[in-house]
């Protein structure tokens, strides 16, 4: 049985990566990685720190959400023992929307006390929104202090990793959220353009595609 390193969205706890991971079983074993919530670590250290936590002793993949593909793709570029594949998952390479970069110094500047989690759900999820969901997300972000949050937002704002995916010498799937109103379509591009082993399957769904489509994710990824 292959274990999956699942690398969570922009909370970072893994919480709402549940379903998900139960849809992988029984071909996979899933491991979430969580990022500490009182300490805003960069790209870099964040890529550390899943280095450390990665199988030793069996083979494994990659799976990453939104905010952790420039994770994944580090460490992939890096070639760590046992490495099967990458799967980028509503993901990029670089700042997903450039133009918002002229904002950073805004971000940096304001208080950051409450991230309006039930605004942003019917962006995040679509008609795939809930009450149920609204507040799991809300619950999940809570737990996050607001610094480390505004520090995750300024580093996607300003990522660029697309260079390392042409050293990614695994499978590489990205799955496209047919409805995202995030990451735009661009983002697979930027990957499909520098990868030999790159393959995208679009499904229907909003950007919180792994819980709002666990099961066809998971199916996906096992075919």
């Amino acid at each position: 049985m292959t274990r999956v390193v699942l690398l969570p969205g922009l909370d970072g706890g893994g919480e709402l990566l549940a379903e998900f991971a139960a849809a992988l079983a029984p071909e996979f074993t899933a491991t979430v990685v969580s990022y500490p919530r009182d300490v805003g670590l960069d790209y870099a250290a964040l890529t550390a720190l899943v280095c450390e936590r990665l199988p030793r002793d069996e083979p494994f993949a990659l799976v990453a959400e939104s905010f952790s593909g420039p994770v994944a793709i580090m460490l992939a570029a890096s070639r760590p023992e046992g490495l099967l594949g990458v799967v980028l998952c509503a993901s990029f390479a670089t700042a997903p929307r450039p133009r918002l970069r002229a904002f950073t110094g805004l971000l940096r500047a304001l208080p950051f006390r409450w991230f309006p989690t039930g605004l942003l759900m019917p962006l995040l999820m679509g008609r795939w929104s809930s009450r149920a969901w609204s507040r799991r997300v809300h619950d999940a972000v809570r737990a996050v202090q607001p610094a480390v949050l505004r520090r995750r937002l300024l580093d996607v704002g300003t990522v660029d990793v697309s260079a390392l995916v042409a050293e990614i010498n695994c499978p590489l799937l990205y799955l496209q959220a047919s409805r995202d109103r995030l990451v735009p379509y661009e983002a697979w591009v930027t990957i499909r353009d520098r990868s030999r082993h790159a393959v995208c399957i679009e499904i229907e769904g909003p950007h919180f595609l792994l819980q709002a489509r666990p099961e066809e994710c998971a199916a996906a990824i096992k075919r």
